[in-house]
């Protein structure tokens, strides 16, 4: 249920610490390779403290947000396909011996008991066989190896069981951006060695894929609120006006120069944390490894001049991830402010509506 696989597509639901975005996306036929349209897309703010570092706080709250997002964008499927993320989702990628298929399902729960911190009882696990680099003689397995807390799923399931939903497959955010750049960057996916990085409320995801290999999936529990929190504590401030100072609008008497300097000291930390686990890749195996490119998405991507802020820290280009690079939205149908404004928020949800279902 955790897989990589991806029929008939499934709405996409990335429920946030802010807010829940759907999509529902149409499966276009183009050659041999599929190609998506828009067809409904919603945003719907949840309750403040509906949800807290990821965990489900105000259930009826967040199962009644579902459900408007959905009325509101005139969705009628209710199948959906969700993604978690945080401290309750284990990703690592560990490697095997060539085996027999009935040996390998051993292999991998033997991995999981001693690769997980949690009981094994208490997670889902799941895996996928990555394929290997190019160039590589490597006869052995490269396994990504998933596993993800029962209670936390449980948790979500239970909400979209109370907005009247049906939940048919469950991802992480990473493999959901992942899914998303192959879909919207095929040059780039193909040729190059990429991070992305989905910065949300209180989770902060990076993914880098080399030549369309994944090498790393890794959550930080660092975001916005960390960063809104960090504001409102040295200005003395209440958390609307931090807010509205990380959107870039300073609260009356703050100078507009105290406000940016405090903000980029605390993107400065954010990004010493990002570049502590990219070091894990361009260090592996004491090769010298380099990222061509960085990739932005999230609510916290919208930061003015936040792009810059990577290139001038990392020496590579940064851009804003735009899930709707390749799948067509037309504006005259739809309205224009999610693919012009807050296209930014909807990489995982994207991902999440470019799956199949499992046969």
């Amino acid at each position: 249920m955790l897989g990589l696989k991806r029929e008939k597509t499934i709405v996409g639901l990335d429920i946030g610490s802010h807010g829940v975005k759907v999509l529902e996306l149409d499966l276009k036929s183009k050659g041999k390779k599929d190609a998506f349209e828009v067809a409904r897309i919603g945003y719907e703010p949840l309750p403040h403290d509906a949800i807290v570092e990821g965990s489900i706080i105000d259930s009826a709250a967040v199962a009644e947000t579902i459900a408007a997002a959905f009325d509101k964008a005139k969705i009628s499927s209710k199948d959906v396909a969700l993604s978690v993320s945080g401290n309750s989702v284990i990703i690592k990628k560990i490697s095997l011996p060539a085996m027999e298929t009935q040996e390998l399902a051993e292999s991998i729960i033997w991995e999981a008991k001693h690769n997980i911190p949690y009981p094994y009882e208490e997670t889902h696990v799941d895996y996928a066989i990555l394929k290997p680099p190019p160039g590589s003689d490597e006869r052995g397995l490269e396994i990504l190896l998933v596993a993800v807390k029962k209670e936390k799923v449980s948790a979500y399931a239970n909400v979209i069981n109370q907005a009247r939903r049906n939940l048919v497959a469950i991802e992480v955010d990473a493999f959901a951006l992942y899914n998303a750049f192959e879909i919207n960057y095929p040059e780039e996916f193909e040729e190059k060695t990429v991070a992305l990085v989905g910065m949300g409320a209180n989770v902060t995801t990076i993914v880098v894929a080399d030549h369309g290999v994944p090498q790393l999936f890794r959550d930080l529990t660092l975001g916005g609120s960390y960063i809104t929190e960090a504001i409102r504590k040295d200005l003395n401030i209440g958390y609307p006006e931090a807010e509205s100072l990380l959107r870039g609008v300073p609260p009356a008497g703050i100078a507009q120069a105290d406000a940016e300097s405090l903000l980029d000291m605390n993107i400065k930390e954010l990004l010493d944390e990002i570049e502590k686990t990219l070091a894990f890749f361009t260090a592996e195996d004491r090769q010298e490894k380099k990222i061509n490119q960085i990739y932005l998405c999230g609510g916290l991507a919208g930061i003015t001049n936040l792009p810059a802020a990577f290139e001038q820290k990392f020496r590579v280009p940064a851009t804003l991830f735009n899930p709707f690079r390749k799948v067509r939205y037309n504006e005259k149908k739809l309205d224009p402010v999610y693919d012009q404004e807050m296209g930014a928020l909807f990489g995982v949800a994207c991902g999440l509506a470019t799956r199949k279902r499992e046969r």
